[in-house]
């Protein structure tokens, strides 16, 4: 695994993957195929690990056998978080924690290349919580509000009727009767800094692969930074629970994730 923060090209990335034959890989740190002919490939093949030669991470056609384990692992995650972070310059880059139990990566990719650093197994939220532009917490108080309220905040959509179907939420207009209904719509009318989103996935004895069924989001407004939380109510409803973000919260929330998903392994 490697053992210091390395930068590989999202082509270089590509050959490696090729030539080790690691077929399989991680829907956020996907690369395409390259737009090579095939009497090009040699060439083009061997200017990808004359860039890994020149940061240690070939010899000749070879590559380290530290990148190939880091590849391997972020391929397959035992245990991960992954998702996308959004910052203020609008741009947005993927992001995998993973971990083995033994040794564990972060992984970052953006438009030119994947950003890899070795972290500790059991910091995987600690990694990809750091990598959150700064932002202060939101002022305001906690909106407390049912996911069908929150689907219809986000909507646009008037109060529905019983037989109307939810709609997608955090997309505003609401019934002008409920306080926090209000609040959440007001909130979703700020203007946007940036945004993203975290989930948790484990594979279990089998290989088979679980992702928590809600993500973790974060949502930097004017007002300053907002963590979205989906939670069931004691009746078995979902809730939607909004509430400021600070460093430790976010922490919490994506502990949590990693907890609430391994418990169903």
């Amino acid at each position: 695994m490697l053992r210091a923060p390395v930068s590989v090209s999202k082509d270089a990335w590509e050959a490696v993957r090729q030539r080790a034959g690691i077929e399989e890989q991680h829907a956020i740190l996907a690369v395409p195929l390259p737009a090579v002919r095939l009497d090009d490939y040699a060439a083009w093949e061997r200017r990808q690990f004359d860039e890994l030669a020149r940061i240690g991470m070939a010899n000749g056609m070879t590559a380290h056998p530290d990148l190939v384990a880091t590849m391997a692992l972020l391929a397959r995650p035992p245990l991960e978080l992954h998702g996308r972070v959004g910052y203020h310059n609008r741009v947005t880059v993927g992001v995998v924690a993973a971990s083995d139990g033994r040794s564990a990566v972060l992984a970052v990719i953006d438009e030119q290349a994947l950003h890899l650093r070795p972290i500790a197994p059991n910091g995987l939220a600690e990694a990809a919580v750091g990598l959150l532009p700064p932002a202060p917490p939101g002022r305001g108080q906690s909106i407390s509000i049912s996911q069908a309220a929150a689907d219809r905040v986000g909507s646009g959509a008037p109060r529905p009727r019983s037989d109307d179907e939810q709609q997608s939420w955090l997309q505003s207009s609401i019934d002008q009767g409920n306080p926090e209904e209000r609040a959440l719509e007001r909130l979703l009318a700020e203007p946007r800094l940036g945004g993203g989103r975290l989930y948790a996935a484990v594979r279990d004895g089998m290989g088979r692969h679980r992702k928590s069924p809600n993500p973790m989001t974060y949502m930097d407004f004017e007002s300053g930074r907002w963590l979205f939380q989906q939670k069931p109510g004691a009746g078995g409803e979902m809730w939607m629970i909004v509430r400021p973000a600070t460093p430790d919260s976010l922490l919490a929330g994506a502990n949590e994730l990693l907890g609430e998903i391994t418990a169903r392994v």
